[in-house]
């Protein structure tokens, strides 16, 4: 942690000499405080139980919560540019409860890495910036292992707040109004691999990688392919569709020590989303916005689970005023485990107001968590919030 303080420091101190105006130093960064009051209902949840789904215990909670996020890139030369970004909470969430154990805070590493763009195509390496969506929230959820009280649920935001980053290398090259991108990620960096060569024998041990993914897809811009038909798209509507799709591999022991913990023999996972958004379009003098995302999700594991997630987005602004309503479902069945054979499911539902003022951008939230089995309520948890975050 000294040494990134020690990096920063050095290049903010170079800024100063001259150093930013010969390679385009830019830095930026954002502070956000919220209020949180929750109500948490845990359901009977006994197979056969003719009381199962009967509301068994409710608590009650308020949290005040601060978190920070601030980085900057440098360019390098022509061709090479380099960036990181550090925030508070790595490991649990950005925004960290405000209490007598204020470790929680310190900055941790979120993003180093860097941006190569040769002619026709961009590489990043590194500990690389990745959005959420419904594809990688399945799979970060299933992987946070720091957390088990959240790592079932996709819905309560675990790629962005809990990773929020990817480590490896990302291969972009656009064609036309199609963008190919190919991308190679590893959870961990270090592990062990263990093999039985025959039965009987003893097993040998090697270090390796514990979980990496290969991963391939594109983006269409539609805006864009419809103009090559000869159709025109006023330019205040853009929209894109996304489709990704991968190779997961989970061979290795998560609790580093000599035994075999995890092997999946085959996993499936992919996804789509579409984007779309009508901006500074006029409304009877005024100017509005209008953006929808629908995001989707697949991800099977043999011998464990399937699940299908769906992550729907709308969002309408006027008079500097943003609404936004969404709504996130997650299907899933297990072979093993308390609910092997079951229907799984977890929803959330999401309302947001947003209003910038004097440069405080200021967002009343309501959300409702729910999750079922075998149709059945297990648990619900309902928040209302008030999160207030400048950035500069």
């Amino acid at each position: 942690m000294k040494k990134c303080f020690i990096v920063v420091f050095l290049i903010v101190l170079c800024s100063d000499t001259g150093f930013a105006s010969e390679k385009n130093f830019n830095w930026w960064g954002l502070v956000s405080f919220r209020h949180r009051l929750e109500t948490y209902k845990k359901y009977i949840d006994i197979r056969g139980s003719t009381t199962r789904g009967d509301l068994k215990e409710t608590d009650r909670n308020a949290k005040t919560r601060l978190g920070y996020k601030f980085g900057f890139t440098v360019d390098l030369n022509e061709y090479i540019s380099a960036a990181i970004t550090l925030r508070s909470g790595m490991g649990k969430v950005m925004c960290q409860d405000i209490n007598n154990e204020n470790e929680n805070l310190f900055p941790g590493l979120l993003e180093a890495y860097i941006d190569w763009k040769p002619p026709y195509a961009e590489a990043l390496l590194g500990r690389i910036p990745q959005k959420g969506n419904a594809m990688w929230d399945l799979y970060a959820a299933s992987n946070n292992l720091r957390d088990p009280l959240r790592q079932d649920n996709p819905c309560d935001g675990v790629f962005n707040d809990k990773m929020g980053y990817l480590n490896g290398i990302r291969i972009i090259a656009p064609v036309g109004p199609v963008t190919l991108w190919g991308l190679y990620h590893t959870d961990y960096v270090s592990g062990f691999k263990t093999e039985f060569p025959e039965e009987g024998s003893d097993s040998e041990v090697s270090p390796q990688l514990d979980q990496r993914i290969y991963l391939g897809g594109f983006s269409v811009d539609i805006g864009e392919s419809v103009n090559r038909l000869g159709v025109t798209v006023p330019q205040a509507i853009t929209s894109d569709l996304t489709v990704e799709a991968g190779l997961p591999y989970r061979v290795g022991d998560i609790i580093r020590s000599t035994t075999r913990d995890s092997l999946y023999a085959r996993e499936k996972i992919w996804g789509a989303t579409l984007n779309a958004e009508a901006a500074n379009f006029t409304t009877y003098n005024i100017e509005s916005l209008i953006a929808l995302i629908i995001s989707y999700g697949y991800n099977w594991r043999e011998d464990d689970y399937r699940r299908t997630y769906l992550d729907n987005k709308i969002s309408a602004g006027i008079l500097g005023f943003i609404f936004t309503g969404k709504y996130q479902i997650c299907k899933e069945t297990n072979k093993l485990g308390i609910y092997a054979g079951e229907k799984i499911q977890y929803s959330a539902l999401h309302f947001y107001l947003n209003k910038t003022i004097w440069g405080l951008d200021i967002q009343p939230r309501y959300i409702m968590l729910e999750k079922k089995v075998a149709n059945n309520k297990t648990t619900t948890t309902e928040r209302y919030e008030v999160t207030t975050t400048i950035r500069f």
